[in-house]
C-alpha cells in the first residue's frame, strides 16, 4: 500500500510550511515534506538522502546479524583504549 495525501492534506503541509502534526486516535502524527524532512536531517541532495537510508539499512542488519553490541560496552572500551578515566 502506498499511501497519498488528499488535496486537502497537502494543502494543510502547504499551508504549514512543510511540516503538520495531526493528533488522532490518542496519537500524534507527523506530516512533512521532503524538503522539510531533508533539511531537518541534513540531507539536500538525493545522494545524501540514498547514502543516509544505505546507512540505515546496514545498521539495522548488522544488529540484526548479531554485529552490535551495547553502547555502554562500547564506550567502556572506547575509554580504556583512549585512556579516558570515568
Amino acid at each position: 500500500m502506498k499511501p497519498e495525501l488528499t488535496e486537502q492534506q497537502r494543502q494543510a503541509v502547504d499551508q504549514h510550511h512543510g511540516f503538520l502534526e495531526v493528533e488522532s486516535g490518542g496519537s500524534t502524527y507527523v506530516v512533512m515534506s521532503m524538503q522539510v524532512f531533508r533539511e531537518m536531517m541534513g540531507v539536500g541532495t538525493e545522494g545524501e538522502y540514498q547514502a543516509s537510508l544505505a546507512a540505515i539499512r546496514e545498521g539495522l542488519a548488522d544488529v540484526e546479524a548479531g554485529r552490535a553490541r551495547p553502547v555502554d560496552q562500547f564506550f567502556r572500551q572506547f575509554d580504556r583504549n583512549h585512556g579516558i578515566q570515568g
